[in-house]
């Protein structure tokens, strides 16, 4: 059953030619909740995954400033061309843990077509009326191609984050 509207989606473009993402998704659950599935990896691998239904093979996340996380998933990606059997690895490091309110931590994924860069996720969690609206900005991206990639892969994990929590 789905509980969550995605409310905003947009992108921008910064002064060093970096792009950026917003996207938002309110989720009817408490924001303590919501806050938990972000930083406890057990509750991360029920709602982190593909449309192909390809789940984390790995989830350690140390939420403290100055903790990292790592995570993978294997899985294709139209948008790379990657192979099916392809091994995703997110990680990065977190430098502001503001329970429940905010997380902001570096992002780098091994893109096989792309050049490493280290972007920066901040991930908000309001209290509203009958939930939490979760709000993220993913900044420092280097093509729009990237940029489209991280907007609907952010979108799709807000509406599944909002169908196991809600």
């Amino acid at each position: 059953m789905k509980t969550g509207v995605t409310s905003m989606t947009s992108s921008e473009l910064n002064q060093s030619g970096e792009l950026s993402v917003h996207v938002s998704q309110f989720i009817r659950a408490p924001r303590e909740r919501v806050f938990e599935a972000w930083i406890k990896p057990e509750l991360r691998r029920q709602w982190w995954s593909s449309d192909d239904g390809d789940s984390l093979t790995a989830c350690e996340i140390d939420a403290r400033v100055g903790g990292r996380y790592c995570q993978k998933q294997i899985g294709g990606c139209d948008a790379s061309d990657t192979a099916n059997d392809y091994e995703w690895t997110m990680e990065g490091e977190f430098t502001e843990v503001v329970s429940p309110e905010r997380l902001v931590f570096t992002w780098n994924v091994n893109h096989p077509d792309e050049p490493p860069n280290e972007e920066i996720v901040t991930v908000e969690f309001a209290e509203v009326e009958g939930g939490t609206e979760v709000v993220i900005k993913h900044e420092g991206i280097v093509s729009s191609r990237l940029r489209d990639g991280t907007e609907e892969g952010w979108t799709k994990l807000l509406e599944r984050q909002a169908d196991v929590l809600g």
